[in-house]
């Protein structure tokens, strides 16, 4: 069963909050498949049978615990987008700053979100929240493509799945490492890498 279909109404808000940061603490540190339901209840001292209830199982529950870190974070690059004026590539920095530093300055989430779901979940789950800050890279490229910025010889989705695969794999490092740079500095490097992997080559005149 969806958990958008499974009414919540009796949790109070304490309890929900509670339950949550209690998920996000168990799942940040690489423990979903080895703690239960009957684990998680007793530690954020809630029945098993509350969570059966509201959320269904394992996999609804989580989704539902860092959905609002989701969302918080679409809407975030969605004002990032639009702050950064109407260049498409000045957009795409914006889109890079604010995603990438997102999990580097919120790591139990970003732990979660790339180290205990699964990949396939990023594309094949309508529910997931990435989903849609994908669609909006897909829109800054495509419009970079429009003004002649972003190169054209690959489709705009072509490009982002290039681009979610290089910052998925850069923050999953970032996040294996002992110490880390400030966020900004690790985006700034980020940028440099990835920038000539959609910019439009500027066109060689002979001399």
């Amino acid at each position: 069963m969806s958990a958008q279909a499974l009414d919540r109404r009796n949790i109070s808000p304490q309890t929900l909050e509670k339950l949550r940061a209690t998920v996000i603490q168990l799942f940040s540190q690489g423990l979903f498949h080895k703690v239960g339901i009957r684990d998680i209840a007793k530690q954020a001292e809630v029945g098993p049978q509350t969570i059966y209830k509201y959320f269904g199982n394992k996999d609804e529950l989580i989704f539902a615990c860092i959905k609002p870190d989701l969302e918080a974070l679409t809407e975030e690059l969605q004002r990032a987008v639009e702050d950064a004026g109407t260049q498409a590539l000045d957009q795409f920095r914006a889109f890079l700053f604010a995603f990438v530093g997102y999990y580097l300055r919120n790591r139990r989430i970003a732990e979660i979100v790339y180290f205990t779901i699964p990949a396939r979940q990023w594309v094949a789950n309508p529910e997931f929240t990435q989903d849609g800050m994908m669609n909006l890279l897909e829109q800054v490229l495509e419009l970079g493509q429009s003004q002649g910025s972003v190169r054209a010889d690959a489709s705009a989705k072509e490009l982002v799945d290039l681009m979610a695969g290089a910052f998925s794999r850069y923050i999953m490092r970032k996040l294996t490492e002992l110490q880390m740079q400030d966020a900004d500095q690790e985006c700034e490097h980020l940028l440099r890498l990835a920038l000539p992997l959609v910019q439009q080559s500027p066109v060689k005149t002979g001399t």
